[in-house]
């Protein structure tokens, strides 16, 4: 099983080969020990597969299978026939448009059949392939929508935490923590 995380170490992006024995994900970047998380793995329908319950790295329950394809790469495949079929189009080639376009669909739908699955946590974005996506759903935007607001509350609240607790106090004055005017 092969897996794609972020090291909470030297916050890289590391790739990671482990089995269904491991007890630990090792960064290749600076060789930090991350625990898996309990009851994460399990053997799966095939004897070749382990199905996954929850993230290795976070512990989130809420995974979602997706197609393990780069996005960069099926745009730039969109933004190259859309730029050929505009070149075509302006020059009157109208044959040769339809041509591109059709050519370009039938080269997605070859990638999306070909390229198989890999299972992304919504919280901490660790992909995980090779494993079973039997039990799994699709994308879905209310739970990504959830973690990610989640997120950006945590940030801002550390965010917070950190300048309160960068109060200085001069003298006898202190700074006021709170944005409420001051009464004269």
């Amino acid at each position: 099983m092969n897996v794609t995380f972020i090291c909470p170490q030297c916050e890289q992006t590391t790739r990671s080969e482990i089995e269904l024995e491991s007890s630990q994900v090792v960064c290749n970047c600076c060789q930090h020990q991350q625990p898996i998380a309990t009851n994460s793995l399990g053997p799966g329908s095939a004897p070749d597969k382990s199905t996954l319950n929850r993230c290795l790295i976070c512990g989130n329950p809420e995974l979602f299978i997706r197609k393990d394809f780069s996005q960069r790469l099926g745009l730039l495949i969109i933004f190259i026939g859309f730029t050929l079929s505009s070149i075509a189009w302006y020059n009157y080639w109208t044959y040769t448009t339809y041509m591109i376009l059709f050519g370009t669909a039938l080269l997605d739908l070859v990638l999306y059949s070909l390229v198989g699955n890999l299972l992304q946590c919504y919280r901490c974005h660790c992909q995980c392939r090779g494993l079973d996506t039997e039990n799994h759903h699709h994308f879905d935007l209310e739970v990504h929508e959830r973690h990610r607001q989640q997120a950006a509350r945590l940030a801002e609240l550390s965010v917070a935490t950190d300048q309160s607790a960068g109060a200085v106090t001069v003298d006898t004055t202190e700074i006021p923590s709170s944005n409420s005017p001051k009464e004269t």
